[in-house]
């Protein structure tokens, strides 16, 4: 855990975090969680559920979560599973995507906590026009798309039940929260900054029944 982290703080239960200044009066945004990771709804929902997924540990990406620990793939699909069934959605309707920066020469979002976005109802979307590498990794499955990337390369990653996954190496910093405001203009959402976001109607519904 670091104290410069604001996922960390939050998992700590500081109230020194984006979410506390904006939801007071609301003690946790966990819907669902396992032993090395957790699921909350995401500031700046794209759709209604967005949320993300966050290692307990510290880790820039998500596949040096799977490198420290080797087994994560079935947990990491069972958090899915959970959340998905939390919401009242379905895991295969959703596009997920990480921008894995181990560091901020890589771009980013400023927040350096490993964290995978799930936009339910939005596997639709094909994101092959997204990828801006012709050095990419397709596959069916999640769990076996991590298993190929290196855990210590930053990388982006977008895709879907419907469309499969692909990653792709960064050769070159990828800009703040380039991959949210692709998928924000393939949806024909106007606003895709998180940091712009206030209170969200959305994200309280996604916590209605979870933290009453």
């Amino acid at each position: 855990m670091l104290d410069d982290c604001v996922f960390c703080r939050e998992l700590q239960g500081s109230r020194d975090t984006n979410f506390a200044r904006l939801y007071p009066e609301l003690r946790s945004r966990v819907i669902a969680e396992t032993e090395s990771f957790v699921a909350f709804p995401c500031i700046g929902q794209l759709v209604e559920g967005h949320f993300l997924v966050v290692p307990r540990n510290h880790d820039c990406t998500l596949a040096q979560t799977r490198s420290r620990i080797g087994s994560t793939g079935n947990e990491l699909t069972a958090l899915l599973n959970a959340a998905h069934e939390a919401l009242g959605r379905k895991l295969s309707a959703s596009l997920l995507f990480e921008h894995g920066a181990l560091s901020p020469s890589d771009g980013g979002c400023g927040i350096y906590h490993a964290h995978l976005h799930v936009l339910p109802n939005a596997g639709h979307i094909n994101c092959r026009d997204f990828i801006g590498s012709n050095n990419t990794f397709e596959s069916k499955s999640l769990e076996l798309l991590y298993e190929g990337i290196p855990h210590k390369q930053s990388y982006a990653l977008i895709g879907s039940d419907e469309h499969g996954f692909t990653s792709w190496n960064l050769t070159a910093p990828l800009p703040s929260q380039t991959l949210r405001k692709k998928v924000a203009a393939a949806l024909d959402i106007g606003e895709w900054d998180w940091r712009q976001a206030g209170r969200e109607k959305s994200l309280l519904k996604s916590l209605e029944g979870v933290n009453p």
